[in-house]
């Protein structure tokens, strides 16, 4: 935008603001359904896939391990896209080129082929979160975080149940898994070009914005550093950034990543953010299965009820950023809104995974589990919020440095399960204990919070 038209939308008396700051957090929070798509579909088809390929369940368990592992590699790298080139292009970029990865998933045909299509399509999935973090930072102000966020959360577990159930239903009625795969991708594709025509990198860049919501965007953005009662020496990111001083600041990365590696919060976060990626990959990866194995269920069963738990997800995101933004409201306090919200949550979810085993149908575990997943929802709001809180102008590397801690489990996890229910399958073993170890992932997750403070900025400038 030139200087002369900022200059008339400044001056303009615009009553009341714009909107399209939520215009810009519905695109975001639809790529992170869609893009769940064709992360996620795999799980349902996995022993399809093993039926039509001929893999055993631990061939499956490393090709699932792929993507997490690749999602692994290029959390940080992901962020820094987003910082150095604006979120516009890196966001719209990484969409284009996963869809075409779950393409080649979609034409694969033998072990290592496949496996490298889910390696590669978490790499370029790997920027979502960082980069997503990025925009609420920029284009959405500090009192809508929490709730901003749990639409995001809700987004990503909506796409995953959607997910589960639909590729069950379409399976069960004989569609090939290959066809599935390829009609996916063509959302992230079409996603890409409309948003990259909608967005811009910052407020002040998009024609839309009137005065007032500029004003509401950037106001609030320079009185952040105003509210936080633990660190008074705060950042000042001004009124307006342009991309070119963003770029610039990217540049003192290697001073934010010292902080990170000597900071207990950033610790603690990612340490939680571990346990609870644990508990929430069985859902989306080896779930489906685990109803079909342990309980015989049909394919479009299975996907039903691995749906619930990610449908609970989707509640208990939306009720999380509520609690996180009144919580923050009411007391003024980071810990009580962030940290505190999460412990609750993750130790009832605990609970409630671990007393899914008191059941005596398949229904009723899906059920209680889903009661748990609802409480594990709530406490992700708390961990974005409090992850954008620390990060300050480096939120998508430290977004990223968080969300690749989660990523070891989603590498670990897939192939532990994949090995386990081969034996389980071999020997006539108990079921049971995979519910137990997830309980488990829950409760040190809930444990890890109480270290977290997410008034302790890891912005560069605070050195």
């Amino acid at each position: 935008m030139s200087e002369a038209d900022h200059n008339v939308r400044s001056t303009a008396a615009d009553a009341a603001p714009t909107r399209i700051r939520w215009m810009v957090l519905a695109l975001v929070s639809f790529a992170s359904a869609s893009a769940y798509l064709t992360r996620h579909c795999i799980a349902a088809a996995n022993t399809t896939i093993q039926e039509d390929l001929g893999f055993n369940d631990q061939q499956m368990g490393r090709i699932m391990s792929a993507f997490a592992l690749g999602y692994l590699f290029c959390q940080v790298p992901g962020g820094w896209l987003g910082n150095r080139f604006g979120t516009r292009f890196g966001f719209a970029f990484i969409s284009l080129v996963w869809s075409l990865c779950s393409v080649w998933s979609g034409i694969a045909s033998w072990f290592w082929n496949l496996w490298a299509s889910r390696f590669s399509l978490g790499i370029f999935q790997a920027g979502l979160t960082p980069i997503s973090g990025k925009i609420l930072q920029d284009w959405i102000p500090l009192r809508h975080r929490g709730k901003s966020s749990s639409w995001i959360g809700a987004s990503m577990s909506l796409g995953g149940a959607f997910t589960m159930w639909f590729t069950g239903w379409l399976l069960q009625r004989e569609y090939g898994w290959r066809a599935i795969f390829n009609v996916y991708s063509l959302v992230g594709i079409l996603w890409a070009i409309l948003f990259y025509w909608f967005f811009r990198t910052f407020p002040r860049e998009h024609a839309g914005v009137n005065a007032a919501e500029l004003e509401l965007i950037e106001v609030s953005a320079e009185s952040e550093s105003n509210v936080d009662e633990r660190n008074p020496v705060a950042h000042r990111r001004g009124p307006a950034r342009s991309h070119d001083e963003t770029i610039a600041h990217a540049s003192g990365g290697g001073v934010v990543f010292w902080k990170m590696l000597t900071s207990a919060s950033m610790w603690a976060l990612s340490i939680q953010s571990f346990f609870r990626a644990a508990g929430y990959a069985f859902f989306v990866t080896w779930f489906f299965a685990f109803l079909e194995y342990a309980h015989g269920m049909t394919k479009s069963e299975a996907g039903f009820y691995n749906s619930l738990p990610l449908m609970a997800v989707i509640v208990g995101s939306l009720s999380g950023g509520l609690i996180v933004d009144h919580l923050w409201r009411a007391t003024n306090s980071k810990w009580i809104s962030r940290s505190g919200t999460a412990c609750v949550a993750l130790t009832v979810c605990a609970f409630f995974t671990y007393a899914s085993t008191w059941t005596s149908s398949a229904e009723q575990l899906a059920t209680v589990i889903a009661i748990g997943a609802l409480f594990s929802g709530i406490g992700s709001p708390a961990a974005w919020a409090a992850t954008i809180d620390m990060g300050g102008r480096h939120t998508a590397v430290v977004m990223g440095t968080m969300n690749m801690a989660g990523c070891v489990a989603g590498v670990v996890l897939p192939i532990v399960l994949g090995n386990w229910f081969d034996r389980i399958k071999q020997t006539g073993g108990d079921w049971d204990p995979v519910i137990y170890l997830h309980a488990g992932f829950y409760l040190l997750g809930a444990v890890s919070w109480l270290f977290v403070n997410p008034s302790l900025s890891l912005d560069a400038e605070d050195v």
